[in-house]
């Protein structure tokens, strides 16, 4: 999601950008009547609309691919939201964003993790931006070599016999505010890095073996003791996030990484908020203490607990890639249930239980992709949307 200037204007503004909604109700009454497409046709068409319109409403330059996340954080353009919202506004809009951020590149080849509004570099955290800056050069095209090369260099720095080592601390993932207490493998960026690594064969940077290193070690981050893949190495967290890399792999290269058995455990193991899931919990499924993150967030608020949009679509979509009859249908129901409210949120707080919750920062950007990975109707082409010219711009 964020990143580290992004959090703390986030944390000013929380109270203001809160809005009551009945989100997260129990799933016996809010799943679509079987069998009956045109409810399902009705409400895919309305999430399409939804996932269309936070994508348009955040490219503020439509011609110079200039993305905020949501309105919440207009202070800049962040590399990983503004790759899962290109998804929805077509390949030529995809190469211009992406372009904003190679021209970026550190010396060493790290992508910016965000962009000040002038388009200089404004955060390098040691996170998932190369990864996502490699597999978005493969997805959308147009990166000279000579980045795509100096990006492959900086990664393959942080490998360690196929292991994507992701350092101490805070502000290393999406879960920007998670602290890992050491140093050590996170399943979200493992699962990236393999993604990036098939890229990057494709690409003529890397060769197979590199990519089968990296999805040995992906594999071994499955732990069967467990019954799940926890969101690290050396941390038994439930992470609803642990199978985007996988979703990705299956999606782009229609490659699986994982067996469909640790895929479905994974999933079936995630504590349910609702239609959705905690994105992040213990390993015997209660809140972390808020001191687990840093800023802290109190129990079922933020990256503690809450629920993502974007993270529980994946999650069943992963296991309905994996074989699971009913996990599309409750994807879908999860994004029509807050296509449903009017907007596309950040994330929804997940306690009390039984509510009420929050929904956390409208016209949120990312969830886009919600309806490309579902493969929904009503996302055009980038040439056919209409409304850019009315556009404001930032400059």
């Amino acid at each position: 999601m964020s990143a580290r200037g992004k959090v703390r204007p986030c944390l000013a503004r929380l109270a203001g950008a809160w809005r009551a909604c009945a989100v997260l109700a129990l799933l016996g009454a809010l799943l679509l009547p079987t069998g009956d497409r045109q409810a399902y046709a009705a409400a895919d068409a309305e999430a399409a609309r939804a996932c269309l319109a936070v994508a348009e409403t955040n490219l503020l330059v439509p011609q110079g691919g200039w993305l905020r996340p949501s309105p919440a954080y207009a202070d800049g353009n962040w590399l990983r939201d503004a790759f899962w919202t290109t998804s929805a506004l077509g390949r030529r809009v995809g190469r211009v964003a992406l372009d904003n951020f190679g021209r970026q590149l550190s010396p060493a080849g790290q992508a910016p993790t965000k962009l000040r509004v002038d388009g200089s570099g404004g955060a390098y955290d040691d996170d998932e931006s190369t990864l996502l800056y490699i597999i978005w050069a493969y997805r959308d095209g147009g990166q000279p070599p000579g980045r795509l090369l100096r990006a492959w260099g900086w990664l393959r720095g942080h490998v360690t016999a196929g292991g994507y080592v992701t350092p101490p601390g805070n502000f290393h993932t999406w879960h920007d505010t998670l602290l890992f207490p050491q140093e050590g493998v996170a399943a979200y960026n493992q699962g990236l890095y393999v993604v990036a690594a098939l890229a990057a064969v494709r690409l003529g940077l890397a060769d197979e073996a590199r990519a089968e290193a990296a999805a040995v070690f992906y594999r071994q981050l499955y732990r069967r003791d467990y019954g799940y893949m926890p969101v690290s190495l050396k941390l038994d967290y439930h992470d609803a996030s642990a199978l985007v890399g996988e979703v990705l792999a299956r999606s782009l290269f229609d490659q699986a990484i994982l067996s469909d058995e640790a895929v479905l455990n994974t999933v079936n193991s995630l504590p349910r908020a609702g239609d959705g899931f905690k994105v992040l919990t213990a390993g015997d499924g209660t809140y972390l203490p808020p001191t687990a993150f840093s800023p802290i967030f109190a129990r079922g608020d933020y990256q503690n607990g809450g629920s993502w949009l974007l993270y529980d679509v994946l999650a069943w979509l992963a296991a309905a890639k994996a074989g699971s009859p009913k996990a599309e249908d409750l994807a879908r129901q999860r994004l029509a249930e807050e296509a449903a409210s009017g907007d596309l949120y950040e994330y929804t707080t997940t306690l009390p239980p039984g509510g009420p919750f929050r929904s956390v920062h409208p016209t949120y950007g990312w969830n886009a992709y919600a309806c490309i990975a579902l493969g929904l109707d009503g996302i055009p082409d980038a040439s056919q949307v209409r409304r850019w010219a009315a556009w404001p711009t930032m400059y």
